[in-house]
């Protein structure tokens, strides 16, 4: 019968429009630099990075190079600190701003450390853990303790989560002040 097949027929204003997201990120990261926001970032890497690496900070030990378990104490810190960003952050391009920040700093005072923490099998470990509701991850010590080898002892695992609980409380005072 004539008329019913319009398969053929095209329906004007069906087709999304095209959003450039290349544009939305120019705005944002334009607004945050404009703001100050950008700046604050990097001043938080920047601290991150000194907590760790500062004589008497989290990290610091003299002989880190060598030390199996305080060069994978510090994967540990690299990657609460990370994690901390990533989830605290207002945005996407305040949080990669931080990030890159404290891994710049970290490379700058002591490429070891940083060649250490980009080739470490650890960091993607601890990802594994689950998230709790507010923003820690569980079984972070138990991970400790298998990454320093001595998977099943009850006194690496609360190590490894008292360093993590610590280091974690430490970055989101930070941030709130």
């Amino acid at each position: 019968m004539y008329g019913t097949d319009d398969s053929d027929m095209k329906i004007v204003g069906t087709d999304k429009i095209k959003v450039d997201e290349s544009d939305a990120e120019a705005r944002l990261y334009a607004h945050e630099r404009d703001n100050g926001n950008l700046g604050k970032a990097h001043d938080i890497g920047k601290a991150f990075a000194d907590a760790l690496l500062s004589e008497g900070g989290f990290a610091f030990e003299k002989n880190s190079a060598s030390d199996f378990e305080a060069r994978n104490r510090s994967i540990l810190f690299a990657f609460t600190a990370d994690r901390v960003l990533d989830t605290f952050m207002p945005n996407h391009i305040i949080a990669r701003s931080a990030q890159n920040e404290f891994f710049d700093e970290i490379r700058r005072r002591n490429i070891g450390l940083y060649e250490s923490v980009s080739r470490s099998g650890a960091f993607s470990m601890y990802l594994l853990c689950r998230r709790s509701g507010d923003g820690r991850y569980i079984g972070v010590g138990k991970v400790f303790a298998g990454v320093v080898r001595r998977p099943e002892d009850a006194k690496a695992e609360q190590s490894g989560d008292e360093l993590y609980r610590k280091y974690f409380d430490y970055c989101i005072e930070h941030i709130k002040n």
